[in-house]
Order: C-alpha cells, then structure tokens, then sequence
C-alpha cells in the first residue's frame, strides 16, 4: 500500500534498481465497416450477449484469490484498485516479467480516459518463497502509458526479454464496441503513444513509473492495423512479428527488426501461407477473414534451439515456421483445424515430446461455423515430434501434422480445403487429446463445473451464447504441463497434460468482482469474471480481466516460491571490437548475481572455440549451422569466466556476438520459451548483443 508519493517513488525505485541488475553492459484514421470480420471474428453479427451480462458468481474449484486491482488508479488495491473505484472501458492482453506486469487497453473513457497500457508490480508474488507469504500481497498499479486515440484499442502486448521495452499492436475497433471516445485528455499524467490508429508502438519501460514513447510503425496496408504481435532475439538481434488478416494481399505476417541504439522498427519482411506454398504464378488468396492470421508464438525450438513460430492462422489452420532468418521464413508444418486463435508450444519437451496446445475462439452461433451449435470452442494437443525430421534436415519438404477430431471424426468438410492441399501427405493424425467446456446445447449446467448459480436459476437454461461471451481464449503453459485458459465468462480454466498425454481439468477460479456495469464493456458484456488470458509465473497465475481487472490466483497442485527472479549483473568483455582475419580472441564474462548460475554464450558458427583453454563445458550447434551455444563449465555466483574464439578468415564481414544468457544450475533445457519469462529456462540478456568487424589479415 503507499500511504504517500514517496512510498510510491521509493516502490518504483526499487523495481528499477532490480531491472537495472539483471542487464548490464494521422491523428485518427477509422477505417471499419460494422459486420465485417475485424480482430475479433463477426464480433457485431448477431444480437449481444445477455445471458451472463451483469452475472457475478463466486464458484471455484482447487484454487483462491490472492490479489486484485481493478485498474482505477495508481496505487495498491487499498488506494485505488477496488471494485468500488474500476477502470472504465476494457482490459485486453496481460503479460508478465520478474516484477512487472504490463495489460493492455483496449478502450479508456468517462472518469479513466486516455490511457493504453498498464504497468503493475507484482514483486510481492513473483518472489514470494510460498503461498503461506502471499497473506499480505498486493498488486500496485505504478504507472499508466497514454492513447490519445479514442477509435484506437491497444489490443496486444509483449515484453522484451529483459523487460525493459512493451511493444504495443494497436487496432481503430473500440467503434465496433460503442468504447470510442474522442479525447486528449491523458490520465495521470501518462505520457502519449503515437497519433496513428493502427500502428505497432514501442514503449520504454526502463523506469516503470514513467513508460515513454519510443517509436511507432505503421504500414500503408495496415486498414485495421495488427491485431498480436510477438518478441523474440534471433541471432542476437531483436525481432518483432505482427499477424494481420483479413485478405492475403494484405493478411499474414509482418517482420520488424527493432534497433533500442537507434530507437527505430525497420519493416524487413512479409509472409503469409498462400504466398509461401503456391505454385510459381498462383494468385495469392483473397479469402478473406478465412485464412485471418490470428496469433502468433516464437520460441526456441526445445531440441534443436532453432527458432520457430507457431502461427494460428484460422481457418488456414495452425501454420508452423522457422523463423531462423525473419527475412526468408520458411513454413514446416501444419495442424489442420477450423477458427485456429490462439496456438503456444509447451516450453519445454514433456516426458520427452514436443508438444503444442492450439485453441479455438467462438463467435455466436449464427456465423455458419461447423460445429458450433453451443460449443465454447475446443484446446486441441498436438504431437509435434514429426516436425524433427525437418529441423534435422532429414527432408526440405514441411510436415502434416493432421486435422482436428473435430473436424475429422464428424466427417465434417471445412469451407475450403486448399491450405492443406498444398501438402504431399495429409494422412497424419497427430492430436492427442481435446478439451472443451460446453460440448454443444444439449449439456446443461448442472453437467459443467463452476456453473452452479446458473444451473439453480430457474429461468436459466443453456442454448448457447452470442458474440463470444462463453468463447475460449488465450492460454499458458509451463514447464511442468500445466495449463491456464483464459475463458471469458467462465473465468481461468486450470487444465494439466498428463505424462500420458491427455489434458486434464484439474480446477477453476470463477470470481466476479462487482464493478459497476456501466464502468464495463457492456456492448461485448458486463458480466464478471470476463477473462482475456491467463499467465503463470512463480506459481502464481495472473488473470487478465477484461470488465474488473486484473487477479493473481493461486492453485493447490501448483507450487509457489520455486521460479523467483534471479538478480545478475552480466557484462562480456572481448580483447576488441575489431579484429584481423584468424585472430585469436580472449572473451571474458563477468557475473554479479544474487546466487549461483550457469553462464553460456551465442557465437556465429563461423567462429572457431578453442575447447582446450578456459571454461568451455560445450559447443552445441543450432539449428542448419546459423549459430553455436558456448556454454562455460562453472557454476558462478561473483567472478569471471572466460573462453577463446580464433575469427574466421574473411576479408571484411560483421558479426554479431551473444546475447549472453544465464540459468540456475537445476536447469535442464538447452532450449525452449513460450509466453512468459520464467528462470525454469536459460534467460537471454539483451544488453550484451555487441557487433564485431572482422578485416583480412593484409589490411
């Protein structure tokens, strides 16, 4: 709680101090026709959901609230973040790191106008050592980023990896909610995003009490702008991927390489599916909200280290791509299923397997979907251990990885089967299980957990629901298997993939907090709990409210205190910057950390390691050769590890160096990653990317 403003800047102090160790070294341009598919697929087609509106249940199972804001004010829950003093407008995304967490906004009005991006603490749970400490947590609103564009919703954002930037993909939709609201009034003192309406926007977060501007990009192309994006480091530079539909002129995925030095996005590349399978001379489809390229996941494939993006490409399907050069992606793999929204690998292998969960999202019943008479949208588990014939270079061509039972076992034909047809094989079957809340209209409520105020109700009876209200949404996973689905009205869903591989519904937390309905989305719903997603970190699960705000939510079966942060200060120092052709170089790496870690490198794998001197433990090659991994034999806490590297002999060429990345020693994964920044896996520290220039030795 702060009781002054000099508790708050000491709170705030200290955060920065905290993220300062871990690294070292057109105004409005509305472009909408209402009806038509947008970010949220046929959001106005039908009448506005009613059943749940205004509905609070307080129905959980295995798990309890442990903390609450509803976003009115900076400050903690006491000050500013009770129900009685809400946000007005809507929440979207929530994503975390160490002691930070950051949720969008995706409308901001009446007495909370002008605000794009919120930035919590959240260090009471992320070093919290067991859910015994959690008696006293308190989520503190910090600091609010500004939207000067009414029609404008930030529907997205990620982190980079050290936390120190949010990259924002902003969509003109708030219109299609009645959220519009045309003002330039910023909230406390925020300072402004960027006047395009659809536009990926990079935001400062070095001092979290006071996000600033970076840069914003926007595109010619960009009519609605990009609905999610994703940050990934490949090859020692920092990448943005946006996903875009409607049609495939202009649909699919955008590549920006982001410079921090210089502050800029540089636009390097356009994918998309038809583009990339058709053959010489094919039009590229023009299918419109069909193949909407939805969501998309980066991560260090968790055996070969290559980088691969799992893109959820709607009815195109789960696309799957090395993405190790953003400029020539190339796809190799896909999971057939209908309105694919949300696809995210485990991020690590389980019980040996590489696995993926990919999710639908429902509209209302009318929009002619298959199989969508009253179902809530399924979470298909897929095998994707058939993707390592590719990433071994066993064969160039990409890998079928099988349809949805949905779709499959009810001999039902989806609208077009062209995305799959570009394959040699489409005989695979690799689903391994599905779950889904409401199977259809003729399951009641008094059949689903968490719904027992609706099955007492007796005017109540399940027919369905409109305009995404029940829909699945996005999800986590961690490295044991476990589960979290952001379920709108029905909450977080807490789900478990077995070591037999089936998902298992293990609880759910269904609390509505009472905000006033006139402070929600009511266009969309005003009910509570309306939950967008749902990330763990350090055993504790934060709940992105899209009406009431954000809750941190603990599970019996998940335990809390073992992922805390680790505080490290990492600096390389090379003998130069520049180099002659076959010189032999001295690397060393300082550490300053709060405890033992594992220290490794990233190298070019033009560059020699002289394995018989220094602290070289081994040299693991990623991928087709782009890169090698030097992880160094100790196990360090404060001192200096070292390692030799002989340049390659080319007469002029640049090459970039690291990023260094660190790990506890009870780390087991070489690779992996997935949606939130975890020490259950190697960490990448930006700040130690440098640039070396190799010269001929006659130079």
């Amino acid at each position: 709680m702060f009781k002054s403003d000099t508790d708050r800047c000491e709170r705030i102090a200290m955060i920065t101090r905290r993220s300062a160790l871990k690294v070292a070294g057109g105004a409005i341009g509305l472009s909408l026709v209402v009806g038509s598919a947008t970010g949220h697929k046929y959001t106005t087609d039908g009448p506005l959901g009613e059943q749940f509106d205004g509905n609070r249940p307080q129905s959980t199972a295995g798990t309890e609230i442990v903390g609450y804001h509803s976003g009115g004010g900076i400050g903690s829950e006491a000050i500013s973040g009770s129900p009685g003093d809400p946000h007005w407008g809507a929440f979207t995304e929530l994503r975390v790191h160490d002691d930070i967490a950051v949720q969008s906004v995706f409308s901001s009005r009446g007495e909370t106008p002008g605000r794009g991006m919120m930035v919590l603490d959240i260090g009471d749970y992320s070093r919290a050592t067991s859910s015994a400490t959690l008696d006293t947590a308190s989520l503190t609103v910090l600091s609010y980023y500004g939207n000067d564009n009414g029609a404008s919703a930030c529907m997205d954002v990620k982190l980079s990896d050290d936390g120190k930037y949010a990259f924002i993909s902003k969509q003109p939709l708030t219109a299609l909610f009645d959220e519009a609201e045309l003002h330039f009034d910023i909230d406390d003192d925020a300072d402004s995003g960027g006047g395009d309406g659809a536009a990926l926007e990079v935001v400062d977060l070095s001092d979290p009490g006071n996000p600033e501007l970076v840069t914003q990009s926007s595109l010619s192309i960009w009519a609605l702008g990009p609905h999610n994006a994703w940050y990934h480091q490949i090859a020692g530079e920092e990448y943005v991927f946006t996903v875009h539909g409607e049609d495939g002129l202009t649909g699919g995925i955008n590549v920006f390489r982001f410079d921090r030095d210089l502050s800029t996005l540089e636009h390097v590349n356009w994918w998309n599916f038809s583009a990339e399978l058709a053959q010489p001379e094919t039009e590229i489809d023009t299918a419109g909200g069909e193949y909407y390229a939805h969501d998309i996941v980066v991560q260090d494939d968790p055996r070969f280290g290559t980088p691969v993006a799992y893109l959820a490409n709607w009815d195109a399907g789960t696309r799957v791509l090395d993405v190790s050069d953003p400029t020539d992606i190339e796809e190799i793999g896909l999971f057939e299923m209908e309105r694919s929204h949300h696809t995210v690998p485990a991020p690590t292998l389980l019980n040996g397997k590489r696995v993926f969960i990919a999710g639908h999202e429902n509209p209302s019943g009318g929009a002619g979907w298959v199989r969508n008479e009253g179902e809530s949208g399924h979470y298909y588990l897929v095998d994707a251990d058939p993707l390592d014939s590719v990433l071994s270079d066993d064969t160039d061509e990409p890998v079928y990885l099988g349809i949805s039972s949905t779709i499959h076992d009810d001999g039902v034909v989806p609208g077009t089967r062209e995305p799959s047809e570009m394959y040699d094989d489409v005989s695979a079957t690799t689903e391994l299980d599905h779950w889904i809340l409401f199977e259809d209209v003729t399951q009641t409520f008094d059949e689903t957990p968490g719904f027992e105020q609706e099955a007492t109700a007796d005017d109540w009876e399940y027919e369905g629901f409109d305009d995404f209200n029940l829909s699945s949404h996005n999800i986590d996973i961690d490295h044991q298997g476990f589960v979290t689905v952001g379920h709108y009205h029905a909450g977080t869903r807490f789900l478990q993939i077995t070591d037999g591989f089936s998902l298992e519904s293990i609880g759910y937390s269904r609390v509505g907090e009472d905000v006033p309905e006139e402070s929600t989305m009511m266009a969309l719903t005003s009910g509570t709990p309306f939950h967008w997603c749902a990330v763990m970190r350090n055993g504790v699960t934060f709940a992105g409210g899209i009406n009431a705000g954000p809750q941190a939510i603990v599970h019996d079966d998940i335990t809390v205190g073992e992922d805390t942060p680790v505080d490290a200060t990492i600096e390389r120092e090379a003998d130069a910057s520049l180099f002659t052709a076959g010189q032999t170089s001295q690397v060393k790496i300082h550490v300053d950390a709060d405890e033992p870690v594992r220290i490794r490198d990233r190298l070019p794998a033009a560059w020699v390691v002289e394995e018989e001197h220094g602290d070289v433990a081994s040299i693991d090659t990623i991928g087709d050769g782009f890169r090698q991994v030097i992880t160094l034999d100790e196990t360090i806490e404060e001192g200096t590890l070292r390692y030799y590297v002989t340049v390659p002999e080319n007469l002029l060429e640049t090459f970039t160096i690291g990023p260094v990345e660190f790990a506890r020693p009870t780390v087991t994964s070489t690779y992996g990653g997935g949606i939130s920044t975890n020490n259950y896996l190697w960490r990448k520290v930006n700040a130690e990317t440098v640039t070396k220039t190799v010269v001929g030795a006659s130079l």
